[in-house]
């Protein structure tokens, strides 16, 4: 009986083991077609997407496209419920770094502002290289001259000079930071063969999803079909967004 038992853990931690590396190998072949090629590593949200409801108003038109492949697999997936979250800083995935709020709040886009951090005029360049290196995230460093007031930064044309060359200088550097990318937890066919997932991409001022089944060709996971494409605007009330707007 002990035995019995001990077979059936021993399969089930396979099971589990198996699905977590698939999980993994799925959203590392993903992020390789979607992340930007010039990116270095892309931020991602660490809780798992929702994944999206199915409407009737669209789902009989991608039913039709799916069931031309004449597989049976796929059309089930569709219709697969899953709402089970996982938390992706428990997976092994490349090039990542995770979106981390310091304010403790929940966030899925990137800032619209960035902070300032003020440093003398007359540092020296090797020791503002290394302070725009080793910034904290989504902020800047802007020279200032002892006599330049801060909160009149914007009338001092030198001194709202040195702000948009620190504010160019950062999104030059630092482009990985104006998208945050978000992924649901993906659900396999029953033979693995196939991978329903949804994505959303958040950028600075606005956003675009979808929903995608993906083929699993000799190790590679390739994108079959995508639907229920979603896109998202932000607006702000004191500026156009995009624009330079910042905080002390």
């Amino acid at each position: 009986m002990q035995r019995k038992i001990f077979i059936i853990i021993f399969l089930i931690s396979i099971n589990i083991f198996g699905q977590k590396s698939e999980i993994e190998n799925l959203i590392n072949h993903i992020s390789e077609n979607e992340i930007p090629e010039n990116f270095e590593y892309y931020f991602l949200v660490s809780k798992s997407l929702e994944q999206p409801k199915i409407y009737d108003s669209i789902q009989h038109y991608h039913i039709g496209e799916l069931r031309t492949t004449k597989n049976d697999q796929i059309v089930k997936l569709y219709y697969q419920k899953n709402d089970e979250k996982v938390d992706w800083k428990d997976y092994d995935l490349k090039n990542v770094k995770f979106v981390i709020n310091e304010y403790n709040y929940p966030t899925t886009s990137p800032p619209t502002s960035k902070n300032i951090r003020f440093v003398k005029y007359n540092i020296e360049q090797k020791e503002y290289d290394s302070l725009t290196q080793n910034r904290k995230p989504n902020t800047i460093i802007v020279r200032k001259k002892w006599l330049w007031k801060k909160n009149k930064i914007e009338r001092n044309k030198k001194f709202h000079n040195e702000l948009i060359k620190a504010w160019k200088l950062d999104e030059e550097k630092n482009k990985e930071e104006k998208v945050y990318f978000q992924f649901s937890k993906p659900i396999f066919s029953k033979d693995n063969k196939y991978a329903r997932i949804s994505i959303f991409i958040n950028r600075r001022c606005n956003g675009n999803g979808f929903t995608a089944i993906y083929k699993n060709d000799n190790g590679t996971w390739k994108k079959l079909i995508e639907y229920n494409k979603v896109g998202s605007i932000v607006s702000t009330s004191h500026s156009k967004c995009g624009s330079i707007s910042y905080y002390e």
